[in-house]
Parts: C-alpha cells; sequence; structure tokens
C-alpha cells in the first residue's frame, strides 16, 4: 500500500507544479487529432542512414519529409527497455520517473521487481503478468492531455508489457500488448473490468499463428546485396552459434509458448503489433474527432533480433527493410482513416545495441564476451577473504550490485568498508571502467567524470543498485553462447533516432545535441500543455513555426 501511496503523492505533487504554472496561449497549426508515437525497440540511429538508399516505405517517408535529430543521444546510463520507454513521454530521467532498470532488487520483499509489476491487477484477455504503470513516479504526455482534455484517447499497445504501459501512463484508457503464455494480446484490470468483444474476438482468430508453417527467408532474393549492406551471413558468434544462416525456420507450433518466443525475434512479431494497433484503432475511434487522441505503438522485432544476429547482422538488415513495409502500411491506414495532414508522428527507439564483441575482436579492439559469474565471483572472494565466516553481503548480483544492509547491520560492519571492498573486487577482473556507490551519485561536488552526470540522471536510491558498475567500452557481460545486448552508457546503446513528421514540422536534419527526452516537452509544446522538463532537456524549436518556438514565459523544469 505504501508503494501506491507514493506514486500517488509523486504523481499530485508533479501534477501541482504544472497547474500551478500560468498556460501560454501559443499560435500555430491546429492540433493534431492524432498524435501516433512510434518506439522501435534497439533500434541505433545508424539504421537511418546505412540502409537508407534501400528504404521504399514508412522509413522513406521519414526520411524524406520528417525532422530528422541526427544527434540524438539519452541522458542515462541504464539503456534498457523500461527506462528508455519510461523517458519517451515523460520527458524524465530515471532518477524522476523510478523506472532505473527492467527489473530492481526489493529489500523489503526480498526478491526482484519487474518494472512493470502490480500484484493488485490481473490479466485481462488471457494470461501473463499482472501489471500497472505504479511503479511510475511521474507522468505522461498522455496523462497531461488527458487532464486537460477528457474526451482525448490515450492508447499505448506493444509487443512488450513495459513499452506499451509506460508510453500510455497513468491514465491511459488502455495498454495492451503480447503474451507468450497462451500467444495473446492482453491487457489489465487497472485499465478496464473485463476485456471488450473485440479483444477476444481479435485473440479468437488466431492470426498470431499463421507464421508457424514459414521459414524467416531474405526479402530480397539478391544475396549480394546483403553483404553489401551487412556483410556476410553466417557469423560464428550469433545467437546459439547454430542457427546463424538464413532461412530460418520456426522452432515449435502454437499453442507452444516456444513458438511464441521465436515469433518475437522474428520481423513478424512486428506484424502482429500491426495487425492488433489497426483493429485497436478502429474499436477507441482514435483520431475521429477534433480532441487530440494519443497512440503510443512499440515495435520490438528490431529487438529480439538484435540481440540474437546483432546490429551489423543480414538479419538485422532484412528486418529494417521488412519494419519499413510494416511502418508503410501503417501510414497508409492512417491516411485513409485519418488523414496525415491530421496526424503528427513521433518516432524514436528505447536504447541502441552494441556490436558482437567478437567482431569488434576481429577488428583489434579489446572487445571480449564473459559470463557474469566472472565478476561476481571476483566480489564475493573479496567480502569472503574480508570478512571471513560472515554470509549474505549480497543480496543480488546484476553485474551491478546491491549488497545485503541488514547483514551488513546484523555483523557490525563499516558500510563503507564493504562498498570498498567489493568495488575492489569488481575492478580487480580488469573489466570494470567504474563504480559508482550511492555516496558518488548523490554528491554535488564538481567532477570531470564525463559520464557521473549520467549515472546521476539514472539514479533513483530507492531502487537503484548500491553499486553501479560501468564496465569498459568493449566488455559484455552475458551468460549466452552467442548474441549481444546493451545498457551501457557508451554511444552505441545511447545513440537513437529522434523523428516528427506531421503539418507544421519544418523536415530537415537538425544537427544541434538533443535526446529522447525533449520528446515529451516538444509535444507538449505543440499540443499547448504546460509540462515539466529536466534541466538538460529542451524543446526542439528548431523544427517547428516560430511563434512555437518562442520560449515560454514560465519557467518550466524539474527542480
Amino acid at each position: 500500500m505504501r508503494k501506491y501511496l507514493f506514486v500517488l503523492i509523486s504523481v499530485s505533487f508533479w501534477w501541482s507544479i504544472t497547474h500551478a504554472q500560468t498556460p501560454v496561449a501559443v499560435a500555430g497549426p491546429p492540433a493534431p487529432r492524432l498524435v501516433l508515437v512510434i518506439s522501435i525497440d534497439q533500434m541505433r540511429f545508424d539504421y537511418l542512414d546505412r540502409f537508407n538508399p534501400l528504404y521504399k516505405g514508412g522509413l522513406r517517408q521519414l526520411i524524406d519529409k520528417a525532422g530528422i535529430f541526427t544527434n540524438a543521444n539519452y541522458r542515462h546510463a541504464s539503456t534498457e527497455t523500461g527506462p528508455g520507454h519510461s523517458v519517451l513521454l515523460t520527458g524524465s530521467h530515471p532518477n524522476h520517473s523510478g523506472i532505473v532498470a527492467n527489473d530492481w532488487w526489493d529489500p523489503y520483499l526480498k526478491r526482484v521487481v519487474n518494472v512493470i509489476d502490480d500484484p493488485v491487477q490481473r490479466t485481462i484477455g488471457g494470461e501473463g503478468r499482472a501489471s500497472s504503470p505504479a511503479n511510475l513516479v511521474t507522468f505522461t504526455v498522455g496523462d497531461a492531455l488527458k487532464a486537460k482534455s477528457p474526451r482525448s484517447h490515450v492508447v499505448g499497445i506493444g509487443l512488450k508489457d513495459r513499452s506499451a504501459i509506460l508510453m500510455g501512463g497513468h491514465r491511459a484508457d488502455a495498454a495492451y500488448w503480447f503474451e507468450n503464455a497462451g500467444g495473446n494480446f492482453i491487457s489489465s484490470t487497472f485499465y478496464m473490468d473485463a476485456a471488450p468483444a473485440w479483444l477476444t474476438d481479435f485473440n479468437r482468430k488466431r492470426s498470431v499463428d499463421r507464421f508457424a508453417a514459414k521459414a524467416w527467408t531474405r526479402l530480397i532474393d539478391d544475396v549480394a546485396l546483403y553483404e553489401k549492406y551487412a556483410g556476410k551471413d553466417a557469423i560464428e558468434s550469433e545467437r546459439d552459434r547454430k542457427d546463424i544462416a538464413f532461412p530460418h525456420p520456426f522452432k515449435g507450433v502454437p499453442p507452444q509458448e516456444e513458438y511464441y518466443l521465436e515469433l518475437r525475434r522474428s520481423p513478424f512479431g512486428d506484424d502482429i503489433v500491426l495487425d492488433f494497433s489497426l483493429e485497436a484503432m478502429k474499436h477507441h475511434e482514435l483520431g475521429k474527432d477534433a480532441d487530440t487522441d494519443i497512440l503510443a505503438i512499440g515495435f520490438a522485432a528490431t529487438d529480439g533480433i538484435g540481440h540474437n544476429w546483432g546490429p551489423d547482422s543480414q538479419e538485422l538488415m532484412d528486418q529494417m527493410l521488412r519494419l519499413d513495409g510494416v511502418l508503410a502500411r501503417l501510414f497508409a491506414h492512417v491516411d485513409s482513416t485519418v488523414g496525415l495532414a491530421n496526424t503528427l508522428i513521433v518516432l524514436s527507439a528505447d536504447h541502441g545495441a552494441r556490436p558482437l564483441a567478437e567482431l569488434s575482436a576481429e577488428k583489434g579492439l579489446p572487445a571480449k564476451r564473459v559470463p557474469p559469474k566472472v565478476l561476481e565471483s571476483a566480489v564475493r572472494t573479496a567480502l569472503d577473504n574480508r570478512y571471513p565466516g560472515v554470509k549474505n553481503l549480497i543480496s543480488h548480483f546484476a553485474t551491478d550490485v546491491y549488497l545485503n544492509e541488514e547483514a551488513v547491520r546484523q555483523n557490525k560492519l563499516d558500510w563503507k568498508e564493504v562498498e570498498k571492498t567489493a568495488i575492489d573486487g569488481l575492478l580487480s577482473t580488469g573489466l570494470v571502467e567504474h563504480v559508482y556507490t550511492h555516496d558518488d551519485l548523490r554528491s554535488l561536488a564538481p567532477s570531470s567524470d564525463p559520464d557521473l552526470e549520467l549515472f546521476k540522471n539514472a539514479f533513483y536510491a530507492p531502487r537503484s543498485p548500491h553499486l553501479n558498475v560501468q564496465l569498459k567500452r568493449y566488455i559484455y557481460v552475458n551468460s549466452a553462447l552467442g548474441g549481444t545486448g546493451h545498457g551501457s552508457v557508451y554511444d552505441f546503446d545511447r545513440h537513437v533516432p529522434v523523428i516528427f513528421m506531421g503539418r507544421g514540422i519544418t523536415p530537415g536534419r537538425y544537427a544541434d545535441a538533443s535526446g529522447p527526452e525533449d520528446i515529451a516537452p516538444t509535444l507538449a509544446r505543440i499540443l499547448g500543455l504546460e509540462f515539466p522538463r529536466e534541466p538538460d532537456s529542451r524543446v526542439l524549436v528548431e523544427m517547428l513555426p516560430a511563434a512555437q518556438s518562442a520560449p515560454s514565459q514560465t519557467t518550466n523544469s524539474h527542480p
């Protein structure tokens, strides 16, 4: 109960700040009937330019007609799915949203908590995780829009629960996501008491099962083209080091969970999200009247493919070409039902991806794939040697370290000494660049460390690890045989697209420093909403009409 009270107080507090300010009337184009926010999970910015000559659909439209921010980088260190999606429509760093990772250790529950866990709720429409935005301690543009315009609709949809929920926010009319258990799109009692008839009907038709007899083959029958833009196929360190060459047959058959897991790791995961989104648009009547609606869609096939085959693979290239087609179909549907002239489209990503460690090593870089036990063993050994006979000093280890405060107190140990001992263990591996403690991240002292601010922006004391570990640039810690990941402070994980297209947006490429944190305050400016922003974020005025580019008369930032 205390968690939910805290969320209520936090949201009310920030709400009181915005409503205490005097709104400034801003002249400009008519408000869009639909704001379509698209998140491409794990889309690095370079995918936009690398395959530019090959795009013919939705990505082509964006490249030719949108405002594209070429130097957009996340301003926090925790480049994971949960934190990234929480930023897109709140504009808040994890230190203000509370979303520090995909999951974290709860010392009171003594277990790991998922970013959208909510045991008070039940699933609607099928089996899955009981979820809500309860852990999000700030609010979204959609929340602000609903407060100002109760007739507006806000809907979040995603292949992943955390993308749909965190972009939807607290006041969303609905959030829907895909669950492997049963292969259904589901929701939560946070949003509705029972499944609407159309949701039940969609799941009953089993359109998500239509790919079972297919193998994933290249979209274009020109192997030389793939080799030109993506290099050779079948890199030994991809996926499980077995399923590394085209074609990729599906494993499992519906309703086996293995099939739905495979669906997520194929381009067809985006197809099912598109199918569902078009159905949801119709039944929620999005964009049908003058009251602005928001539809946030999280496409996540790029993430599953990137994790398994890496950002430099033919599989990733094929995914981007197929995504180009998915977005073309989405834009065509929006144009026929709402009108692109009445729609503002925003596209970004929750994070990027690191290259395969083995490919980096082949280029002479100090890259290495390291099992987590190497780091964990070093920390445990250091603690055992310093405190023989003292057990359970670590509550949870996930590269970052949650120490056991209770064990430290019971054994009357010096906290700073325990921290230093664990840090020395981490540094002894030669894999770690830096380790940040809570004291480091609370400190207001000047620092020449270029990464410290990124870690401070990701720090929320009740949920953050005691030891926040910055690995060296080319070190990848994971137990998988192949594939790659993300989560670091480095540019390959933070540099993502930020793109706006619609009436009133001046097309072009904008090179000034920016970030996904700028999306929410920019949308708020366009929609005439008062909205807090981070001190290091900004409104993307370069692409806006002169009237909307004028600075606000109010101070509108987090303290």
